[in-house]
């Protein structure tokens, strides 16, 4: 009985070992294909930053940003200016409104008094 036991001891241990070698072994190739496949898609991204047609865009977005960029200062311009002037309109209304009213409001204040 005791001798069935170091048999079966001696066994799970082989097998143990066994397996432990078959997961370091199937670890390894784990390890190899991620590395492999780092390396395609580092690749890649170099062949796509290198390409011209990409660049050719880059340089194309940049331009339009900065087109689309002095197009709205200049759109921002025009508002301001335009919303100056209204302003100054609205406010020389307002004062000759103003005006009126204190003329108004002085002629019926000597109605009254008389």
């Amino acid at each position: 009985m005791i001798m069935r036991s170091k048999l079966l001891l001696i066994a799970a241990a082989g097998a143990a070992l066994t397996l432990s070698a078959c997961s370091d072994q199937h670890a390894q190739e784990v390890k190899e294909g991620a590395k492999a496949a780092a390396s395609d898609i580092k690749d890649a991204a170099h062949q796509i930053a290198n390409d011209p047609d990409v660049k050719e865009a880059g340089t194309a977005i940049k331009e339009s940003t900065k087109e689309a960029a002095g197009e709205v200062a200049d759109q921002a311009k025009d508002l301001g200016a335009k919303a100056g002037q209204e302003a100054k309109e609205a406010g020389a209304d307002l004062k000759k409104d103003a005006k009126q009213g204190a003329a108004e409001s002085k002629k019926q204040l000597n109605e009254a008094t008389k």
